[in-house]
């Protein structure tokens, strides 16, 4: 094997010269698998939604938006004022789990009830982390369809629609949740620009990668995904003894027969630092 680092030792020269040659290999090779990931995704995948059907508001699943909140004074107000006005869908409630916020979260949530209809809030004493949130708020959802949202995250005003079109399919009575496509809000700073890349690139093609080889993706984002409320009661809920629940849960899935989409025509929008 040619060395290409000269340290006077066989076997650290070794080492270095196979780290040099993955680190230069890894781009190429790993850009040709994606590019590879992609065509199957294209061609192969039977679960791509082609067209989005209007669907009546008599006859609308009812959808519970779980916001789960820790001390998010800064953007709850906006995101809820969104979610209450600039989603083109009639049957649905949003739920805020209030994970023992100190700021000024519960008065803005107080506030925030009194002028819609559709809010509901669970005030939780002792902040356990996103998990427990969810799982607690999951008890008191009316929807059999949930859509987790984060705090600084607003979807695009048809996504609940569109996420349903997945959902009514009659090949869909094994899909358990549909992740949508992220994009960032606030792109003033560099590293929000750089993000937007990562998001609307990097993680996409990953994503339908998967999708194209696995038939399945092995990560829902965390910040807007919809789920079937019996997927998440059939696996246990959110583990709360892992820190990425959303990635867990889409393995829980897997392993018991579940099918987890990714829907790159979903968009919606998140804060970035």
């Amino acid at each position: 094997m040619i060395s290409f680092v000269q340290m006077g030792n066989g076997i650290v020269d070794f080492i270095l010269t196979l780290i040099f040659l993955v680190l230069i290999t890894y781009p190429i090779l790993g850009g040709f698998a994606w590019f590879i990931g992609v065509l199957c995704y294209s061609f192969l995948f039977k679960y791509k939604q082609k067209d989005w059907d209007d669907i009546p508001v008599e006859v609308e699943p009812f959808v519970t938006i779980m916001v789960p909140a820790h001390n998010e004074e800064i953007v709850i107000e906006d995101t809820l004022n969104y979610l209450m006005t600039k989603i083109n869908y009639e049957n649905y409630e949003v739920l805020v789990t209030d994970d023992g916020s100190t700021d000024r979260t519960p008065e803005i949530l107080k506030e925030l009830q009194e002028k819609y209809d559709k809010l509901r809030v669970i005030k939780i004493e002792k902040n356990k982390g996103k998990a427990h949130a969810f799982n607690i708020g999951l008890g008191f959802a009316k929807g059999e369809l949930v859509l987790s949202n984060d705090a600084d995250t607003v979807p695009e005003p048809d996504s609940l629609n569109r996420y349903i079109n997945y959902f009514i399919r009659q090949d869909s009575t094994n899909i358990s949740a549909v992740t949508a496509n992220m994009d960032v809000q606030n792109r003033a700073k560099l590293i929000a620009k750089s993000q937007t890349v990562e998001f609307s690139s990097i993680v996409g093609i990953i994503k339908r990668t998967q999708l194209g080889v696995l038939g399945s993706i092995y990560a829902y984002s965390g910040a807007n995904t919809m789920y079937r409320k019996d997927a998440l009661i059939d696996v246990g809920l959110f583990r709360q003894d892992r820190a990425t629940e959303d990635i867990s849960i889409a393995w829980d899935h897997q392993m018991d027969g579940w099918l987890s989409l990714f829907a790159p025509r979903i968009m919606f929008f998140m804060e970035v630092p």
